[in-house]
């Protein structure tokens, strides 16, 4: 009886807890109060280093055990983070809210025409030509987006997109529904090349996006980590490069959820 009556009140709390997340100002009551004022006003913060110990808007976070599982034991020369504050998506049920997150992530064909600034040029270009998801890297059979009706506890999708930089690249994305919050990770399954050079080897850029729904707004946070070579005097061309491949990932998520 008691151990039971103990199992009721935790289940109250948890979910007291959840019920209490509140606005996006509460939820980010772990940052600083000047980054969170700055986040509030501009939308967005970011930073930008060569590991994950370098970056500093992540490692208070409540979900700062699950990124530390993921991206702790990796080597990495790259590593960058932002926070996006997002305006809620039209909804009439929480259901309905989280299968629009759910597929604001998996229209992969929306991805097709992705533009990102492009640090040599000083301007915009076209980041990726084609996306869309294959059956599998053996046989690399064309699928449509997934058409799912109800978001799944997780899920593993495989995709196929043509950058402008780095030609033809195969990727993996899992999504997995956490109570109250989202991730998403994608990580290069085959090499990433520039010309004659290899940038990234198969598995060694991993990035991650952490959906958080708060009552007003939807907080999007974003890592990646690349390991790539090592050039004398473009390490910060290499990171600004992958900083804003991340950001327009981001940019597309919060295209989708806005339509």
């Amino acid at each position: 009886m008691k151990r039971h009556l103990i199992a009721l009140i935790f289940a109250a709390l948890v979910m007291g807890a959840l019920a209490a997340q509140g606005t996006a100002a509460d939820y980010l009551s772990f940052l600083p109060q000047a980054v969170r004022q700055e986040l509030m006003a501009k939308g967005t913060i970011g930073d930008m280093g060569g590991k994950i110990d370098e970056l500093k808007y992540w490692q208070s976070s409540p979900f700062a055990s699950v990124i530390r599982s993921a991206y702790g034991s990796r080597a990495s020369t790259i590593a960058a983070e932002s926070w996006l504050l997002l305006d809620k998506p039209a909804y009439q049920t929480t259901a309905e809210r989280d299968l629009k997150i759910f597929k604001s992530f998996t229209a992969f064909t929306t991805m097709k025409g992705l533009l990102v600034y492009s640090e040599s040029l000083k301007k915009m270009e076209t980041f990726i030509y084609d996306s869309y998801r294959i059956d599998s890297l053996t046989t690399k059979r064309r699928l449509p987006d997934p058409e799912e009706t109800a978001v799944p506890d997780s899920a593993t999708y495989y995709l196929y997109q043509k950058e402008e930089q780095t030609g033809d690249v195969y990727s993996e994305m899992k999504f997995i529904s956490h109570s109250g919050w989202y991730e998403v990770a994608l990580t290069n399954q085959t090499p990433m090349k520039y010309l004659f050079l290899t940038l990234v080897e198969p598995h060694e850029l991993l990035t991650s996006f952490y959906l958080v729904p708060t009552d007003d707004k939807l907080l999007l946070y974003s890592m990646t980590i690349a390991k790539t070579p090592t050039f004398m005097g473009i390490e910060k061309l290499k990171r600004n490069s992958f900083f804003n491949r991340m950001k327009a990932l981001a940019s597309w998520v919060q295209s989708n959820l806005a339509q």
